[in-house]
């Protein structure tokens, strides 16, 4: 809130002064507009709860693909299986991934892949579980129990990601926002109106 304030505060002194330099209206309005949709993009989560970030990474391809802008809820959010988060790890780095476990769920992890409560639900296959079969060779992977306020998130891109698996569990303190949809970059290089939510179910 006090963001909020302080942005319209700011906004107003500036067109105030113009008006009495008897700038022309049209610069203004204009100038005031940048100034604004600096200042908000600066701290947008603090003013509306919502953010508007564009991804750099490859992480959560295909699901996510270089250059998408996603839209990020950082206030009264769930923690849900199959959604999508921004988080903070140990290290102190920024991350988005897809929480695929929670308090009290085993976890293993066997590879790339990562079995929860003995079933696996990844992007290849389509979501849909998988049992760990006892044949497997898993003796390169670890297993655990998550305790209370532990979550385990991983990249779609799951052989191309640093998460989790790398990291360990992170704390629910350390989730920041909940990561919602995605817009598009069209041929043309402006932004798709198009939205696809980034959730996915787990069957």
């Amino acid at each position: 809130m006090f963001y909020g304030f302080l942005i319209l505060f700011v906004t107003f002194f500036i067109a105030d002064l113009m008006q009495k330099k008897k700038r022309n209206a049209l610069l203004s309005s204009v100038g005031v507009s940048v100034i604004t949709m600096f200042m908000l993009s600066i701290n947008l989560p603090f003013v509306t709860g919502y953010s508007f970030d564009q991804n750099e990474t490859k992480s959560n391809l295909p699901t996510i693909s270089s250059n998408d802008y996603i839209v990020s809820k950082h206030f009264d959010f769930s923690l849900d299986e199959g959604a999508m988060y921004a988080f903070i790890n140990e290290q102190g780095d920024l991350h988005r991934k897809r929480l695929i476990a929670g308090p009290h769920d085993k976890v293993q992890v066997c590879g790339d892949l990562v079995y929860v409560n003995g079933f696996t639900r990844n992007i290849t296959t389509n979501w849909k579980a998988e049992e760990l079969k006892s044949d497997k060779n898993c003796s390169n992977g670890s297993a655990f129990k998550l305790s209370e306020e532990e979550y385990f998130l991983v990249g779609d891109n799951f052989s191309n990601s640093l998460d989790s698996r790398h990291y360990g569990p992170v704390k629910r303190k350390n989730i920041v926002a909940h990561s919602l949809y995605k817009f598009q970059l069209n041929q043309s290089g402006s932004i798709s109106k198009e939205q696809t939510s980034l959730s996915v179910i787990f069957e």
